[in-house]
């Protein structure tokens, strides 16, 4: 058992209270009162820091988890002071990130973040410069998902979790993961140009991959698609849409998120649905970070992991079965297999946005990840601010500059780190029929094309 502070529980509420007091007050002053309903800033400290850890931790505490995690509830009591007093670290270095953004450093070190920022943005503003490039590639990625579910279908029968069956046949699961993040990317990009330009045929597209990932088994995905594009669409409305109905739109699509699991264990009834929604949801594995941080945390060893799991990420181009570091020091299976859980059938504990670098790095590594998620968070605030106020193209700017967003939350949790790969072949990819298009229809691309790259905000 690690060293654990012994703090009584009500300091620690008292410190919960505060640190969700402060998350508010700034949305107030900071967002509200600024004619904003909605932001990115508040919206993803909400999600990946306040939600999953200062507002479940009592539910974190209760003995209702044992439908999750059976005998070891008690191990993770003790310890869950001092993984929400870590936690609580992290999100005052975010805060501080946050700060920094807005300091001029001198010796060009902030003119030089800047342009280094701007490479991914540019690169998704290029894609989206061109209907015909995102029209073949979303045809790609449908051949690519109907390909792998006949053979999943063929194989398994129909079914919704072709994630379940590629963790029974490994040497599947690289193909799977390529096929569903290349599909998100190109999805996504069509969704956020359609906004700007109303292209029925984008909106085709988009709805064809959102069908055939339905299938993959991954709820994450498909709202990782409109999750992004949505939220700018509610900062462009600003006060023209109420706090209500954005709050009816997020119910909408946690209920559809949560029934696509159902779905996904083959049960299909609505009644049964309904009577388990609140104990998943509270006690489940959905919102679980600050539980399984400090599950983990109780069986760890209290010797630090020294950036394995970052290295099996920068190693992820390499199947799993075919890396014998990998199959160790992954993310998911470091953390199924410090817990006591078999990594071959559990794809591994959700330690949060502070939990790897603290397992690694140990007190130093939840700083540095949370003052870099900081400073890169706002960064995409402004710019998206901006992009919708100022732009031509509010759309396709704002998505443009999320993008960098995504990178840092797979930077913090390396679990997905090969999408940064696939996100890479799909820039070199479309940059080369990019290429092809511009020498074939040169008139169709020109300077509008130039125009789409160069123009861009930039957050001061």
């Amino acid at each position: 058992m690690p060293d654990v502070f012994h703090i009584p529980w009500i300091v620690i509420y008292w410190l919960d209270f505060i640190a969700v007091a402060q998350f508010f007050i700034s949305y107030y002053r900071k967002c509200y009162r600024q004619g904003y309903r909605i932001d990115f800033w508040h919206a993803q400290v909400f999600l990946s820091v306040v939600l999953p850890n200062m507002l479940m931790l009592p539910f974190a505490k209760s003995e209702l988890n044992i439908i999750s995690v059976g005998n070891d509830m008690p191990g993770i009591i003790e310890v869950l002071p001092t993984v929400f007093l870590i936690s609580l670290l992290g999100y005052v270095a975010i805060l501080a990130g946050g700060g920094l953004w807005r300091l001029q450093a001198g010796l060009g070190i902030r003119k030089t973040a800047i342009n280094l920022l701007d490479v991914v943005p540019k690169c998704s503003r290029l894609l989206m410069s061109s209907r015909s490039v995102l029209v073949f590639q979303s045809l790609v990625c449908v051949i690519l998902q109907v390909s792998i579910l006949g053979y999943y279908f063929s194989h398994n029968g129909f079914g919704f979790s072709l994630r379940e069956y590629t963790f029974e046949n490994p040497s599947l699961r690289p193909i799977a993961l390529l096929i569903s993040n290349y599909s998100i990317i190109i999805a996504s990009h069509s969704l956020a140009r359609y906004i700007d330009t109303k292209e029925r045929i984008l909106l085709m597209c988009t709805l064809m991959q959102t069908l055939g990932l339905v299938f993959f088994g991954s709820r994450g995905s498909l709202l990782s698609i409109y999750f992004t594009v949505l939220l700018c669409y509610f900062m462009k409305r600003r006060t023209s849409i109420s706090l209500l109905r954005i709050a009816g739109i997020g119910l909408v699509l946690i209920i559809i998120a949560f029934y696509l699991g159902v779905v996904r264990s083959g049960d299909y009834a609505v009644d049964n649905f309904w009577v388990g929604l609140i104990v998943v949801v509270l006690y489940g594995n959905n919102f679980s970070d600050l539980r399984d941080f400090a599950w983990v945390y109780s069986k760890w060893d209290n010797v630090l992991w020294h950036g394995k799991t970052y290295l099996a990420a920068v190693l992820s181009f390499v199947p799993r079965f075919a890396s014998t570091f990998r199959d160790n020091w992954a993310l998911g299976v470091a953390t199924s297999s410090t817990a006591g859980l078999d990594p071959q059938v559990h794809p591994g504990l959700r330690p949060g946005i502070f939990g790897e670098g603290f397992f690694n790095f140990g007190i130093l590594g939840v700083v540095v990840m949370g003052l870099m998620f900081g400073i890169i968070l706002r960064r995409v605030d402004l710019d998206v601010k901006l992009a919708l106020t100022s732009s031509p193209r509010p759309m396709r700017m704002a998505f443009a500059s999320t993008i960098m967003l995504g990178i840092a939350l797979t930077l913090v949790i390396t679990s997905g780190f090969s999408s940064l790969y696939i996100l890479a072949g799909v820039y070199a990819f479309s940059w080369l029929c990019l290429t092809v298009e511009r020498i074939f229809r040169p008139e169709s691309f020109g300077s509008k094309t130039g125009r789409m790259a160069s123009s861009r905000p930039v957050a001061e």
